[in-house]
């Protein structure tokens, strides 16, 4: 028989009582709690050697990175737990659907044989908080400092949302996105990861002259032995379903092997969405759950196009060698473009003018080889932004 604890509370204790209740689950009020929680009732709290010898279950919440012991099995809402119990080859004592996001119960839907058909690309936004800041500053014209703020003003985002702007938490949930859907277990740092941290708005005016929007995305496609993966800001057009969620919400894009589309969209995470997922998890606990295998390989990267935004003087000498150097490494120049909004304040040589290149596809490693060589050949001109720019084929 199922026996549940708790293994820690989150901050939000009150409030995690109140869902309980009005999800009809009372009965998670009384089950006993990891002696070291200060708890409130109904809840009590457990010695040590008393919790774990009446408890197999484990309810765990993320912001507690100090325990040593844990029952048989876990059910989680911390990605970077769950990640490590998989590593460990613990994939079948780990339950871990709110520790994806808002968007585990399409999840569910995926894994399961013949649902929706076994999905050949995904492309997620997965962390609420990048998706609000990257919505306010492209609707509402914020400054990234200014929509973080805003951020955790409306408590979209915590007082310290570094891991939420350089790409973290979309990657580790990336991670478990893929173990939930492909049965694949991914090292997290095999995946190449970006970040906003560096965005500017310039970059939002002129992806909206485009037509445009930029959104931090996570994007997987396997295929036998092969695994392509990475994370990292991308410029879409604005008329992608990604594109158009609502600020602070969860989207994700399944192209299945046989040609269908899947799109889910979810409010972002949230305490009641964490409840919901833990509740689902402990339904699964008695399913037969399938092993996971460990994937050991070189994550590949995607060729795409790219968007590059270059500061120089002198525009037409300069740009000639710009091009002669892509033309060298046999990159495509499919488009260049001369912004529209003033964005020469960002130096204050009035003699620098921005220009933008969108070039054919090509591989991350090829332009960053060209960046660097522009960098050090090219003195009248400098890179200010490099996004991955997605298109429709």
């Amino acid at each position: 028989m199922q026996s549940v604890g708790f293994i820690n509370l989150p901050p939000w204790q009150a409030e995690l009582q109140k869902i309980l209740t009005r999800l009809g689950r009372e009965d998670l009020l009384r089950i006993p709690v990891l002696g070291r929680e200060n708890v409130d009732k109904p809840w009590a709290a457990f010695e040590s050697g008393d919790f774990f010898a009446a408890v197999d279950t484990a309810i765990h919440f993320a912001g507690n990175g100090n325990l040593k012991q844990f029952p048989s099995t876990v059910i989680t809402t911390d990605a970077e737990l769950a990640i490590d119990r998989l590593l460990a080859g613990e994939s079948k004592k780990t339950l871990f659907s709110a520790a994806t996001g808002g968007t585990f119960a399409f999840l569910r839907i995926a894994a399961a044989d013949n649902a929706v058909g076994r999905p050949d690309q995904i492309l997620v936004q997965n962390d609420s908080v990048a998706s609000y800041v990257l919505s306010r500053m492209e609707t509402a014209g914020k400054t990234l400092e200014e929509a973080i703020h805003e951020a955790q003003w409306e408590n979209i985002a915590t007082g310290n949302p570094s891991q939420n702007l350089h790409g973290i938490i979309t990657r580790n949930r990336l991670v478990l996105q893929i173990a939930s859907v492909y049965g694949l277990i991914v090292r997290p740092e095999l995946i190449k990861t970006a970040g906003i941290s560096t965005l500017s708005c310039h970059d939002v005016e002129i992806a909206r002259e485009l037509g445009c929007s930029i959104r931090l995305l996570g994007l997987v496609q396997i295929d036998s032995a092969r695994v392509r993966a990475v994370v990292e800001p991308c410029m879409i057009p604005s008329a992608f379903l990604l594109a158009q969620a609502r600020a602070g919400s969860e989207i994700i894009y399944f192209k299945t092997e046989s040609g269908g589309s899947h799109v889910y969209s979810a409010p972002g995470t949230s305490y009641e969405s964490q409840v919901r997922a833990v509740l689902s998890d402990l339904e699964l606990y008695n399913a037969q759950r399938s092993d996971m295998s460990l994937f050991n390989g070189e994550v590949e990267d995607f060729s795409d196009c790219y968007y590059l935004r270059f500061n120089m003087i002198n525009m037409s000498d300069t740009l000639a060698t710009i091009l002669q150097l892509f033309n060298r490494a046999g990159i495509d120049i499919e488009k260049i473009h001369q912004p529209a909004v003033e964005v020469s304040r960002e130096t204050a040589d009035k003699l620098r003018q921005n220009l933008v290149i969108i070039t054919g596809k090509t591989r991350r490693s090829i332009i960053d080889t060209v960046l660097m060589q522009i960098g050090e050949q090219v003195k009248l001109a400098g890179v200010r932004a490099c996004f991955r720019f997605l298109r429709r084929d």
